[in-house]
């Protein structure tokens, strides 16, 4: 089976990206060849059977260019054909696929359903998404499958870390609720190790979020914590379970009600986590849910998790239900079974 992967990037150092190199290391392992199209192409380490071909152009209509040759090369030589989160390139390949009756598949996980994505639904075989709160397209073709965590990559610490640091991890943006996580390490400092730390690992994209980043700055600066919050900017992939691995509580208050894969990564070292999300509610045991979105239920739960080290039952959970290499073996599965482009 030769597989057709196009995404926008392959790119160990890339910090929303970096992740999908370990995808295609999965997936040529149950592919005799594997093609990949991508926008980026930067560090990478893949098998013998993967292939990487970069869209070329330095403008829109250059890459279009670019694309269409790539696709008019590989599309006849290739089985199946699986785009990773970007509906556009459905689009343009869902007229090349429907002649020469190669099924696809889009992963897409967001909480946006635009009219690309809605073109591109119709294109697809099949969408494979996480959970519903990630796809919100109606739709008979979506599979709901979960994330994928490399749990050998995100691995605990060889030794306990030094000091005492919180963490959260993702994009800076007003639905992960940053402002009550430091009013919660603050109402809770008192009770915590001298010189602790709250790290929090990421970057806005839009504007807003960028005021929300200056809001924040101000208020860690009004509860006199600053000395003790650190806004570390994004991490390369590759970096990040060296973060969760020195740290001792992961903090976790998003309202966006899906599944956070940066909460399963902090999971997957044993980190112990501390969540308000709804989705989470029967993933996690008792002890690492808020049951309030508030300061003072945060803080309660950090003074009483602080000393707590780390919790292999949270590795297990990630290696028994969110597993990379399981969920490879989903989609490669569902990829197979496909026999026509378009239903």
């Amino acid at each position: 089976m030769r597989f057709l992967i196009i995404t926008q990037a392959v790119d160990l150092e890339d910090a929303n990206l970096g992740f999908f190199h370990d995808w295609i290391r999965e997936f040529a392992r149950h592919a005799s060849a594997v093609e990949v199209i991508a926008l980026r192409v930067g560090a990478h380490s893949l098998p013998g059977n993967v292939a990487l071909h970069r869209i070329s152009g330095s403008n829109k209509p250059l890459r279009l260019i670019g694309t269409l040759k790539l696709l008019w090369q590989l599309l006849p030589q290739s089985d199946r054909v699986f785009i990773h989160m970007a509906p556009i390139f459905a689009i343009l390949v869902g007229p090349f696929a429907w002649w020469h009756q190669k099924p696809m598949m889009l992963w897409y996980v967001h909480k946006s359903a635009d009219f690309k994505l809605r073109v591109a639904e119709k294109l697809v075989s099949v969408v494979a998404s996480a959970s519903p709160e990630s796809f919100r397209l109606p739709s008979k073709k979506v599979s709901f499958l979960g994330h994928g965590i490399d749990t050998d990559s995100f691995a605990p610490p060889a030794m306990a870390p030094a000091g005492f640091r919180m963490l959260t991890a993702g994009r800076i943006s007003r639905s992960k609720r940053l402002d009550i996580l430091l009013q919660a390490v603050s109402a809770a400092s008192r009770q915590l190790p001298l010189g602790w730390r709250f790290s929090i690992v990421g970057s806005p994209i839009t504007a807003d979020d960028a005021r929300y980043q200056r809001e924040l700055m101000d208020l860690a600066n009004s509860l006199g914590i600053a000395d003790h919050v650190s806004f570390t900017g994004s991490a390369i992939h590759s970096k990040m379970p060296a973060c969760y691995q020195s740290a001792h509580l992961f903090l976790h208050a998003s309202a966006t009600g899906s599944i956070d894969k940066a909460l399963l990564e902090a999971m997957s070292t044993g980190l112990p986590v501390i969540s308000s999300s709804e989705a989470f509610r029967d993933i996690l045991p008792k002890e690492y849910i808020a049951p309030a979105v508030s300061a003072e239920t945060f803080a309660a739960r950090i003074v009483n998790l602080r000393d707590v080290g780390r919790d292999m039952r949270l590795r297990n959970i990630v290696r028994e239900k969110f597993e990379l290499s399981d969920l490879i073996k989903k989609l490669t599965a569902q990829l197979v079974s496909l026999s026509v482009p378009i239903d």
